[in-house]
């Protein structure tokens, strides 16, 4: 009974995975619509907008739809996770770099931690899960 249990794909998984992409969606629509309260409220400072910031609203989009996908196709899209893994870590690098220029705002801090970091652990143990899960799958098949 209890190897039963290691074979699907656990509720919270999926809840996981929707709660990024509704998230995700969420802050690129408002990225990608207000990119200058966006980035006057992260950068506290009056400059021109990048036009780099709207392209960041449609990556975020872009995430927050690939989340939804893997929730709805776990084991087939399981490894698209590493890919949002390596965004979250790759896209606060960039925006700390490149956005910022090296500045770290309180507002940078809170936006970095809760639109990326905070979803990396998550985004791993989901992972992690979900390939033992195709393991077992894989191992019962032969």
């Amino acid at each position: 009974m209890e190897e039963q249990e290691e074979l699907r794909v656990e509720p919270w998984m999926r809840g996981v995975l929707l709660l990024a992409g509704t998230y995700n969606i969420g802050w690129g629509f408002f990225i990608f619509n207000f990119p200058e309260s966006f980035y006057q409220w992260v950068s506290q400072s009056e400059m021109a907008v990048p036009s780099i910031i709207s392209w960041q609203g449609i990556g975020v989009l872009f995430f927050g739809l690939l989340y939804l996908a893997i929730a709805i196709y776990p084991s087939k899209l399981v490894y698209l996770l590493l890919v949002g893994i390596a965004s979250k870590l790759i896209g606060a690098a960039w925006f700390y770099w490149f956005v910022m220029e090296g500045e770290a705002t309180k507002q940078f801090l809170f936006h970095l931690i809760m639109n990326d970091l905070v979803w990396i652990p998550p985004f791993a143990v989901v992972f992690i899960r979900i390939l033992k899960v195709r393991l077992v799958k894989y191992q019962l098949k032969t």
